[in-house]
């Protein structure tokens, strides 16, 4: 049976009911999921219409090989399942908060005796609060930062049952009074949970509300001559109104508002959401959207609607947009909030405030694409220009070299193609002729050992070499580039000041740190320090691992495992007893007394 007699054959058997659809390609991948209320008629309309508004449309029809359908109760079951399966599934063609399974949430486990805030990135039906997205790490962490100040909530994993704790000591957050130690019982179960609701609320922005609570505590630990308790109450009550304090108060009195504004600009489109809680600005947050190219504001905004909302346990009474969703009244009855345009006055302006983060940050984003496709070529332009060469440094080399006290010395060098590595033109050489520390002497070295392979057929010839260092570190490069006929630029970039040296003229080179063309060259000497480095400490840690005891007659691989099995380190095996050494297999009283000879003579 072909792909059009499969799909004609199960359009027979589709029921007329409210549901979603899911569509599938040849290999069985779901490539777009959509919601229905008939969807006999929603699906065969995928088959039977000719012209599409949409040429994603077209593209996706062309590819859809099978579908499959869950059948719903009402349309707002069929909403909602279909805002979980697009978050669960990213099918290809729809629309969709980009990356959304990377975005961070506060989860705090209701269900637990004594819940932690913890940061996840994974969504479960498990009972358990979240809060976010946080489309910022350094904004979740500054969160549970001030969570744990304020609210003291338990950051461990242990168990800990509702009463009679077994542990015996808490941990040194509870010394340091980031933690009220319920482990051994210094809150009881009721207290505990009394913070995890006001934890709750504060995180929905009710501030107002948890200080209201703080001060009904602190009244009453106060009557009951509680003092070391009221003070506490006292002291979160000062940390929440000095935090209320520092956020923007917008001119709507004491309204819980989502207002979100959307830009779009040919297949970008960003989406601001900001929090207004109590009257006060508490939040912004934004988010890009996958295929959006074409697509109405409405139908946009349905989506993402249904998908930031899906797992939101701080959901406000209203909501502003720009423009009203699709299926505006189904997605209203489903979060139980208002969903309006405002037409004037502070709400209109803040509206347009959230439009205009979009757009700026939908013009910031095709900025950075512009940048990061021309930037290494702009950069290698503008480096000809700064170091006034006489062609494109289109192919630049860079040394580096490596030691600890003239021991294992190495050196590196890297190769960058128009602007970007090209690690199978990097080479690194083990330093032979130089005795001792001479970083001057191991450059030259290297150069030389470089410079003549460059007639082979595999090695690309560079229009610039950099070396690592200043005016002592150029010079006996250039002794080494002396000794061929290859006309290659040569010069010296020294870290303090990051000024250029050139052999053709004595004053260094100061590029403005803003330059692209000076950060390509801080890119190029970092690479070969971390290719140097990489090769020096390899080296180090082989002759670490095989250079002691391998050297002594009658040690062999399986003796050697053995031994460093038991003690752990060479140097554990130097300071052990002849008794222990034999209670080893393999080794008897005669050859543990040469092993602790040979280590103690030669060295750990």
């Amino acid at each position: 049976m072909n792909k059009n007699q499969n799909i004609a054959e199960k359009l027979k058997l589709t029921p007329p009911n409210f549901g979603v659809y899911l569509m599938k390609n040849s290999n069985g991948k779901i490539i777009y999921i959509g919601k229905a209320k008939n969807l006999k008629r929603r699906i065969s309309s995928y088959f039977t219409k000719k012209n599409f508004d949409q040429p994603k449309t077209e593209i996706l029809v062309a590819n859809i090989t099978n579908f499959e359908y869950i059948v719903t109760r009402t349309e707002l079951d069929a909403l909602i399942l279909e805002a979980n399966l697009i978050k669960k599934y990213r099918p290809k063609y729809n629309i969709a908060l980009k990356d959304s399974e990377k975005y961070p949430y506060i989860e705090i486990d209701v269900k637990s005796n004594f819940p932690r805030a913890i940061i996840t990135r994974n969504i479960a039906q498990n009972g358990a609060k979240y809060f976010g997205p946080y489309t910022k790490s350094s904004s979740i962490r500054h969160t549970l930062h001030i969570l744990q100040k304020i609210f003291r909530l338990r950051t461990c994993n242990k168990k800990i049952p509702k009463t009679n704790s077994s542990y015996e000591k808490p941990c040194l957050n509870f010394q340091i009074h980031k933690c009220d130690a319920p482990c051994i019982g210094k809150i009881d179960f009721d207290e505990y949970k009394k913070k995890i609701e006001q934890v709750i609320l504060f995180l929905k922005g009710q501030t107002n509300l948890v200080i209201e609570i703080l001060q009904e505590e602190m009244e009453k630990a106060a009557g009951e001559n509680l003092f070391e308790k009221a003070a506490e109450f006292r002291d979160q009550i000062r940390k929440i109104k000095s935090i209320s304090t520092r956020q923007i108060v917008s001119k709507i009195s004491k309204e819980n508002l989502d207002i979100i504004g959307i830009s779009q600009d040919e297949n970008l489109c960003c989406s601001v959401v900001m929090k207004i809680r109590e009257g006060k600005l508490i939040k912004r947050e934004h988010y890009f959207l996958d295929n959006t190219f074409k697509e109405k504001i409405p139908k946009i905004l349905s989506q993402f609607l249904a998908q930031y909302y899906s797992h939101q346990e701080d959901i406000p009474q209203k909501i502003l947009l720009q423009k009203l969703p699709r299926n505006n009244e189904i997605i209203s009855e489903w979060l139980y909030v208002k969903i309006f345009i405002p037409q004037k006055g502070d709400k209109k302006k803040l509206l347009e405030m959230a439009k205009q983060n979009a757009s700026l940050l939908v013009e910031e984003k095709k900025l950075s694409y512009l940048k990061s496709s021309h930037k290494t070529v702009f950069a290698v332009k503008e480096l000809k220009d700064k170091l006034r060469l006489s062609k494109l440094p289109r192919k630049i080399v860079a040394f580096d070299v490596s030691n600890l006290q003239g021991n294992e010395a190495v050196a590196s060098m890297v190769f960058f193609d128009n602007g970007k590595p090209k690690k199978s033109q990097y080479r690194r050489f083990k330093i032979k002729t130089v005795e001792g520390i001479n970083d001057y002497l191991m450059l030259e070295e290297a150069m030389t050992r470089y410079l003549s392979h460059l007639d082979e057929e595999q090695t690309e010839i560079p229009d610039l070499i950099i070396v690592d260092g200043g005016k002592g570190q150029l010079t006996f490069a250039e002794k080494a580039l002396e000794k061929y006929s290859y006309k290659i630029e040569l010069f010296s970039i020294a870290k303090k000041l990051e000024q250029i040296f050139s052999v053709s003229q004595k004053e260094p080179i100061i590029i403005p740190k803003t330059s692209y063309a000076l950060k390509l060259l801080q890119q190029i000497r970092n690479e070969a320090h971390r290719f140097a480095i990489k090769y020096h400490k390899n080296l180090r840690d082989k002759k670490t691992k095989f250079s002691k005891l391998d050297k002594i007659s009658g040690i062999g691989e399986a003796r050697k495992n053995e031994l460093l099995k038991h003690f752990k380190s060479v140097k554990n095996i130097a300071n052990a007893k002849i008794s222990e050494l034999i209670s080893i297999s393999g080794i008897n009283k005669k050859l543990a007394r040469k092993i602790l000879d040979f280590l103690n003579k030669n060295g750990q």
